[in-house]
């Protein structure tokens, strides 16, 4: 039950990134330039974090409430140029006070730019004691364009505060063997670094044969972590909807993300697979486009 939240990605937004009207009604709207931009919460000790744009434009300006540690949005459209972003605790655990809603984690501009993706990663520590101090990584996201009908794109990113330099194994099978004998697909990867996209063979849908994720030190030889891929299968695509990216739809394009175990007494999730490091696997996009008009 692990990736059970990965259900409710929708993917459809990914389509958004080519458009440029509305047409609604035999009415045409013209749609602003726009980025598409999803956020990520890699704060391993505190409570959920509120996301806002705050710059005073209402109109493509997604605010995500309530991510919890290692969850993450779908993309959404926001509006092109120099804009002021910020981070602030979510209020719910805390009886919804006023005050509480108003403390400000994080705040800055960045400039986005029209057309282009970007993953935005809450990373860092909360506490003032603790380093590295939370701050907002913006990783602009440049796809493969070209991928078999039968292979997929993968990369991974480096977003475990308290973690070294990794090296990142991609297994064929999620029983954990180990990685003696086994070559990584990226070595010595820095925190906050994003590996390039390798290509792997799809996998049978519906089928059980999946990929693993391990982590290890760098230059290590136990692994740290074993994650499995299943959580994200994808979907077919059909006559009347788009395929979702998933490791069993060939060209799908996938993110991987690493994150350090949450911090022991904190508001971050505790226990199970939070006490150590672990992996999510975000949706980037599928190449491929059935429904009609797209």
């Amino acid at each position: 039950m692990r990736f059970r939240h990965l259900s409710i990605l929708l993917f459809g937004a990914a389509a958004l990134a080519g458009c440029n009207s509305d047409e609604v009604s035999g009415t045409r709207t013209e749609l602003e330039p726009a980025a598409l931009v999803r956020y990520v919460n890699a704060v391993p000790d505190t409570s959920a974090l509120d996301f806002r744009f705050t710059d005073g434009n209402v109109e493509n300006s997604p605010q995500f409430p309530s991510i919890a540690y290692r969850q993450f949005t779908v993309y959404q459209r926001a509006r092109a140029g120099s804009r002021r972003i910020a981070v602030f605790t979510n209020p719910l655990p805390y009886g919804s006070d006023i005050a509480v809603a108003q403390q400000k984690h994080v705040d800055t501009s960045f400039n986005f730019e029209a057309g282009k993706r970007y993953t935005i990663i809450s990373y860092g520590f909360a506490r003032a004691t603790a380093s590295p101090r939370h701050r907002l990584v913006i990783i602009e996201d440049v796809f493969p364009t070209t991928l078999a009908a039968t292979s997929v794109g993968a990369r991974t990113i480096h977003a475990a505060p308290a973690a070294g330099p990794l090296d990142v194994y991609v297994q064929t099978s999620e029983s954990p063997a180990g990685i003696a004998g086994a070559t990584p697909v990226a070595r010595n990867v820095a925190a906050l670094a994003a590996t390039p996209y390798v290509t792997l063979t799809s996998r049978p849908v519906g089928g059980a044969l999946v990929y693993r994720w391990d982590l290890a030190a760098a230059g290590g030889t136990t692994a740290l972590a074993v994650s499995p891929s299943s959580g994200l299968p994808g979907q077919a695509g059909t006559s009347s909807s788009n395929p979702l990216a998933g490791f069993q739809i060939g060209r799908s394009v996938i993110t991987a993300i690493a994150f350090g175990p949450s911090v022991a007494g904190s508001r971050a999730p505790q226990g199970g697979e939070y006490a150590s490091l672990g992996m999510r696997f975000l949706p980037d996009q599928s190449l491929d486009s059935t429904e009609p008009g797209r």
